[in-house]
């Protein structure tokens, strides 16, 4: 049974009890409250107070800021959630952040912002003790803000919660525009720990907890599932003599997670975004950013501003305005803590997967190795007033080429068609199985298909169920506004298609559906599905406005349900969407080289490898070659390659003019040897998972697999000695 009481007459009554006063107060004995406490009470911990413990943990609270500390019991060290040392440098609004359990960003007068926290705002709390943590009712008297803070320790580590119905605005002059959770969970002051931040950038990231000497003035900060549309313009890159991209875009943030290791004392925590991660960001900030201290947390954004233009035409001004309604949705952070040997990112990679299985979010696929070889069917240029077809890999040149890589030794390939469709590539949106004539047809393509299966290999139709091609079709309906109400388009600045418009997700449904039950009645069920894998939007239709919870929950639904009629292969899946597919495509194994991050690590791939399917962005496209070769064996990823019968120069004036080496005969050699090293190499790891991964000091990367195999990959300019094996200067070694 839970009772109300004051933190104080709470704290009062366990101390009473354990040292032996019989206390009572009111109708409320200290005898119920025995499940709280241990026989012997725990010592407080920097003004925490010992609360509650299970096998594994002891909590600590403290009773004004409701901070926590998280105690390993094995090993006796501990994790706050607050700092426990004062610089003397930050104002009071900076120490309100570090020391809040929630803090909050508040629009005053839909313009300003101010900061809302438990040390320099006027609140009350009650807060309400149970077996497991604690439940505070919030309110801030003076802003009229209110919210309910739930804490439960579990047998991994603490959940921390607020319902969304608990959430309160109850004044005119304030409204809330982000909340953060415990955000200094893990916190440490300039090197006063030694470890690292997990940063969720691509693949993964490790900032080092050292003393980074002011050199930062900003931190990491990266939106969960990419950036939204509904609120950001959209803008073109910059292009060399307007023509081509000379900027890598940012990679994107797939899973919603983040994490500390304070390898010196042994304990770590991964940090998951449970409940409303689809409206937040991971923010991972360096000591010397604003403050001297090294933190990592989830920001949820409950409202956001956007450009509301003041005319039809956009060009004669405009206002930054917030949204009038916030989001919906309960807030929730799971940190599940790791000691010990496992207090690594290869813990929290483990402690993923354990945790994605039992959730019933990934699930075991086949992993068998396969060479990805994908085909470019047709493009279009300009030709008068129209476009022409571009034809670069028909259906018999598919064919041959299978069977010269099969005579070659390379089985069991998979590939993903593009430009099957008639009209080409960017005929867009695909709304029934017509393959273009110029490739073959339909039937070509589909006995290619059939024949393909028999002999063990995979192929697959690729479909971007996001994008509306304006140009080639009706684009005036079913496409989507912005918050603002203004139609998005996406520019490209390419030679002939130069905008995209978005499908709505009830649109992109139904335009799937009908192209798949046409496809699958000609026996054949392989899909590539993209654009809506990858991306999550807040929109406007028809008057209505749909938010990023809203795209999620349908694309969750369409891709459910095409997994029940289909082989789905998933184009950079969003961590919800995983469940759902045979094999990852396009796993990025680099970060964005932000110069804040201090090592690129292969962290969701240490999560999927031996239960989802792998496979890196094309070969082709790598300026070194040799380096991704071994970031691939590192990361336990397989090889893709962007393929073509007719020479890339034929692609020069279409939109696919980026693509400058596709030629088979050019890449049929590499395509032979790379298919017969990683797969010599996949037979020695099987179907295992990656276990442990270590960076030495020498510059060589230690990968451990279940099975016991160890992989040592060096990526220096020279022969490196390691448990007593020397690895040759950009090679690896299997042990």
């Amino acid at each position: 049974m839970a009772h109300k009481y004051s933190c104080k007459k709470i704290f009062g009554l366990i101390t009473a009890a354990a040292i032996g006063i019989s206390a009572i107060a009111g109708d409320f004995s200290i005898g119920s409250f025995d499940s709280l406490i241990t026989a012997n009470a725990q010592s407080d911990i920097n003004g925490h107070r010992f609360l509650t413990e299970n096998s594994g943990y002891r909590l600590y609270v403290n009773e004004d800021d409701l901070s926590l500390v998280i105690e390993d019991k094995n090993t006796g060290k501990f994790m706050e959630s607050s700092i426990s040392y004062d610089d003397g440098k930050s104002n009071n609004i900076w120490l309100g952040a570090m020391k809040s359990a929630v803090v909050l960003s508040l629009i005053n007068n839909n313009s300003d912002t101010t900061q809302a926290d438990l040390v320099n705002d006027e609140n009350t709390k009650t807060v309400t003790y149970n077996e497991n943590g604690f439940t505070a009712e919030i309110y801030w008297t003076k802003l009229k803000i209110g919210m309910t803070l739930e804490v439960t320790l579990t047998e991994d580590g603490v959940v921390a919660r607020i319902p969304e119905e608990s959430i309160k605005e109850d004044g005119s002059q304030y409204y809330i525009g982000t909340v953060r959770i415990y955000p200094y969970m893990g916190c440490s002051y300039l090197d006063d720990k030694e470890g690292y931040m997990l940063v969720p950038d691509g693949n993964g990231a490790l900032i080092y907890l050292d003393d980074k000497e002011g050199r930062y003035s900003s931190g990491y900060s990266g939106v969960i599932y990419g950036t939204d549309i509904g609120f950001e313009e959209s803008t073109a890159e910059t292009l060399l003599w307007d023509r081509y991209n000379t900027i890598t875009d940012a990679e994107q943030v797939f899973a919603p997670i983040y994490g500390i290791a304070h390898t010196d004392d042994e304990i770590a925590f991964l940090g998951i975004v449970e409940e409303g991660e689809e409206r937040a960001s991971i923010d991972v900030m360096p000591n010397g950013v604003s403050v001297d201290y090294n933190r990592a947390y989830a920001r949820f954004v409950l409202r956001k501003m956007y450009n509301q233009p003041t005319s039809v035409n956009s060009t004669t001004g405009s206002l930054h305005v917030f949204e009038d309604d916030r989001s919906h949705s309960d807030l929730q952070v799971h940190f599940i803590f790791l000691s010990g040997d496992d207090a690594t990112y290869a813990g929290m990679a483990n402690a993923y997967r354990d945790y994605l299985i039992a959730n019933g979010q990934i699930s075991q696929t086949d992993t068998s190795y396969k060479t990805r070889v994908d085909f470019l069917g047709t493009e279009r240029e300009n030709w008068l007033l129209s476009t022409t077809p571009v034809v670069m890999t028909t259906v018999e040149d598919a064919k041959n080429i299978y069977s010269d890589l099969q005579e070659n030794g390379v089985t069991g390939l998979l590939t993903v068609y593009k430009g099957w469709q008639d009209g080409g590539l960017y005929n867009l949106p695909i709304s029934k199985y017509k393959a273009d004539s110029e490739i073959g047809g339909t039937s070509a393509l589909t006995k290619f298909i059939k024949e393909a299966a028999e002999s063990g290999n995979s192929v697959y139709l690729y479909n971007d169920a996001l994008l509306v091609n304006p140009d080639e079709q009706n684009a005036t309906f079913n496409t989507i506004k912005q918050v603002n109400k203004r139609r998005y388009e996406a520019t490209t600045h390419a030679i002939v298609y130069d905008t995209f418009m978005y499908l709505t997700p009830s649109r992109s449904d139904y335009l799937l559906n009908k192209f798949v039950k046409s496809y699958t009645n000609k026996g054949v069920n392989n899909l590539a599905l993209a654009g809506i894998t990858s991306t999550s939007f807040t929109y406007t239709y028809s008057g209505n406005k749909y938010t990023r919870f809203d795209t999620a929950e349908s694309y969750d639904s369409t891709v459910a349900g095409l997994s029940e009629s289909t082989s789905l292969v998933l184009e950079k899946p969003c961590e919800y969407l995983w469940k759902y597919t045979a094999a990852f495509l396009d796993m990025p194994l680099y970060t964005s080289n932000y110069i804040i991050e201090d090592e690129s690590i292969p962290f969701l791939s240490i999560v999927l490898k031996g239960v989802v399917p792998m496979y890196g962005d094309y070969v082709n496209f790598e300026a070194n070659k040799k380096e991704f070769l071994l970031k691939m064996v590192e990361a336990g990823v397989y090889p893709s390659f962007y393929i073509t019968q007719k020479e890339s120069s034929e692609l020069i004036n279409t939109n696919s003019s980026d693509i400058y080496s596709s030629e088979y005969n050019v890449f049929k050699s590499t395509i032979v040897e790379y298919d017969s090293e990683l797969r010599a190499l996949s037979e020695k790891t099987g179907g295992a998972t990656i276990v442990d991964h270590k960076i030495l000091d020498s510059g060589v990367r230690v990968v451990t697999y279940s099975n016991g195999i160890i992989i040592y990959i060096n990526y220096t300019q020279s022969s490196q000695t390691v448990d007593g094996a020397e690895i040759d200067a950009m090679s690896y070694l299997i042990k």
